[in-house]
């Protein structure tokens, strides 16, 4: 039996003002205590007299299959199962070294982090082999040639539409991800525009949900964001809101965001000015159209998530982990850092 000390504990919510003592007992946590209780001798007692004790964090947001290095996204398709599974290894140990105890899949290569995330839950690891919880959606929907269609998501059509979020349903997915804009870093995609009619999107939110499924939305563009809030998502990825003129956030927008307390993840964030000079011709044509430098775009990003938090919107926790070596796995503290640059506080942003 194992009881770890520390000066300071975070107990989800809030920080004590007080010591605190984890009583753990065959490796799961039997006690939490407030100072330092006596202990009998059978207690091995490990001391961390300038730590915070808090419980595991959660990152709603990653990418198992992408390796944290530049264009990770882009060698997804050419690898093998076995490669695939390597890489899938190393961002959960990292993921578990930076204190990240679940984590929440969004972009599958066809299904192997949903056959991992079975593996995992028929044979439960221990010791040196622990890793993160695995949730998963299974490979995004998205459209013909769409966001990230290398993945095997594609389709066409309310039929197609239907057999994907069966076939989500049937492998018992934890989500449905669908994107609602194009993205960033697919070549052809129109980050401004959405990738499905209003109709098609209802209809796959309306099929999800009568499956049991929960349904959350990549949406880069405001016109994205706003059909993602009329056919009834559940979560939305990013939330980025851009025009061509720029990032434009209503205070009515913000007013719904707000109301209906939809999570909205892979917010808390931006990239490096260096990675912006470097961006695909599409995403730089897009920042000179709207007037904007590198320099600019993280002071706007940060305005943007100040607004939506002082206006009460539900921002969690996620990082898009592994699509880059500036989003890699095991920095989701960034998030983290993030929120509280944009006027949250430390708790806030623990929280």
């Amino acid at each position: 039996m194992l009881a770890i000390r520390a000066a300071h504990l975070f107990d989800g919510e809030t920080f004590t003002a007080h010591p605190a003592t984890i009583l753990i007992d065959s490796g799961r946590i039997a006690g939490v205590e407030s100072g330092y209780p006596g202990l009998g001798p059978e207690w091995q007692v490990e001391e961390y007299p300038d730590a915070t004790l808090l419980p595991g964090l959660i990152d709603t947001h990653v990418h198992l299959v992408a390796d944290s290095n530049a264009g990770a996204l882009d060698r997804v398709a050419g690898y093998s199962d076995t490669e695939v599974e390597g890489v899938v290894t190393d961002g959960l140990r990292r993921q578990l070294a930076a204190g990240v105890t679940t984590v929440r899949d969004l972009g599958d290569r066809r299904w192997n982090v949903v056959e991992r995330r079975d593996r995992q839950r028929r044979l439960p690891r221990s010791g040196s082999e622990l890793e993160p919880t695995i949730l998963a959606s299974g490979p995004p929907i998205t459209s013909l040639g769409g966001h990230c269609h290398y993945l095997g998501g594609e389709v066409e059509g309310r039929q197609a539409i239907a057999d994907a979020v069966g076939e989500r349903a049937e492998r018992g997915v934890d989500i449905v991800k669908v994107m609602a804009s194009g993205g960033m870093t697919t070549p052809g995609t129109e980050v401004m525009r959405t990738q499905f009619t209003r109709a098609h999107l209802a209809f796959l939110v309306e099929t999800a949900h009568a499956a049991g499924l929960p349904v959350t939305a990549h949406a880069h563009g405001l016109p994205a964001v706003e059909q993602a809030l009329e056919v009834g998502v559940d979560a939305i990825e990013h939330c980025t809101c851009l025009t061509e003129d720029g990032v434009r956030i209503s205070d009515e927008l913000l007013e719904t965001l707000a109301a209906r307390q939809l999570p909205i993840g892979a917010a808390l964030g931006g990239p490096p000015v260096v990675a912006l000079a470097q961006a695909p011709p599409s995403v730089r044509a897009m920042m000179e159209r709207a007037g904007i430098t590198p320099e600019m775009v993280r002071t706007i990003r940060l305005a943007a998530v100040g607004r939506m938090h002082r206006a009460g919107v539900r921002l969690v926790a996620g990082a898009d982990s592994g699509i880059n070596q500036w989003m890699a796995h095991g920095l989701m503290r960034n998030s983290a850092s993030f929120l509280t640059e944009a006027g949250g506080t430390v708790t806030e942003a623990v929280a």
